[in-house]
């Protein structure tokens, strides 16, 4: 029996994390385009392509198989061996700007519906946090050696939420750099503070928005920085954010985000992308789930 068992739950799980969400794993400013509502449209939406019994049946499996499908890759990310890519995004972020990663080497990349598949939130470098004034509060100092080491970005994934170097956010396909907007310095200080107080928490293997004692790449910046009022959908009676919903908030310059850049690779190189094609990768993607 078990034998039998076993697959159809790790099968339950692929659609539960195709169906909900999965967070495993510069650029110049965009040139300007008018968002695509047609392409656009479907982003988000028609997520549940499995029966709840399956779905249910899975979340109770979640963390102990979710963890194995995180490990899922057969190749590095098409920007991992190209260092000018990375530089080129390094170069534009600021702290707390949102980092999203489209990783298609990833089984989770490949599951989860759209185009991005996670989010994490560049912290910054000393230097950053010191000019932001918060370098020598309580809340910082225990983990400055690994910022000094590289370690400038917070996510939440697998392993709960960390700080993870450039080399491990940006070995992915593609990324979108969105910032938020602050209304005084007073709250982006307060806004770092809160996201380094996350680190540690645990990974939310449901993907559940309204979690209280764990979270996922999404939650966690919902979490954090409430006021942008992220959106949300339902699926399989959960809610939860999808990275590429956060995306679309940006090209339409809604939910306080703006889209910065947006770099995209290949096996032959890569490109500082427009908001065009960003448009036009969110769409693509989002219309091979239809019928």
């Amino acid at each position: 029996m078990r034998s039998i068992l076993s697959p159809l739950l790790l099968v339950a799980l692929l659609g539960l994390t195709l169906a909900a969400q999965g967070c495993m794993r510069s650029a110049p400013a965009p040139t300007a385009a008018a968002p695509s509502q047609a392409t656009l449209a479907r982003c988000c939406t028609d997520m549940e392509d499995y029966p709840r019994w399956f779905v249910d049946m899975a979340r109770t499996v979640a963390p102990v198989l979710g963890t194995v499908l995180s490990h899922a890759a057969w190749r590095s990310g098409h920007l991992k061996s190209k260092q000018a890519a990375q530089d080129a995004v390094m170069d534009v972020l600021q702290p707390l700007d949102i980092v999203l990663v489209s990783s298609k080497g990833r089984g989770s990349g490949r599951l989860i519906p759209g185009l991005f598949g996670h989010a994490a939130i560049y912290l910054g470098t000393e230097q950053d946090l010191q000019r932001l004034g918060i370098s020598a509060s309580p809340e910082v100092k225990p983990h400055l050696a690994r910022i000094r080491s590289g370690h400038v970005f917070i996510e939440a994934d697998a392993k709960g939420v960390h700080l993870s170097p450039s080399s491990i956010v940006l070995n992915t396909d593609a990324v979108a750099i969105l910032r938020p907007h602050f209304d005084s310095l007073q709250q982006r200080r307060r806004t770092a503070l809160d996201f380094v107080a996350t680190l540690g928490m645990r990974f939310d293997f449901l993907f559940n928005v309204d979690s209280t004692d764990c979270t996922f790449c999404a939650e966690l910046i919902h979490r954090v920085m409430p006021q942008l009022d992220l959106p949300i959908t339902e699926i399989y009676g959960v809610r939860t954010i999808m990275p590429d919903s956060l995306a679309v908030s940006a090209i339409r310059k809604q939910h306080g985000l703006v889209l910065v850049g947006y770099v995209k690779g290949d096996r032959k190189g890569w490109r500082q992308a427009s908001m065009a094609d960003l448009i036009r990768d969110i769409g693509r993607d989002w219309a091979r789930r239809q019928p």
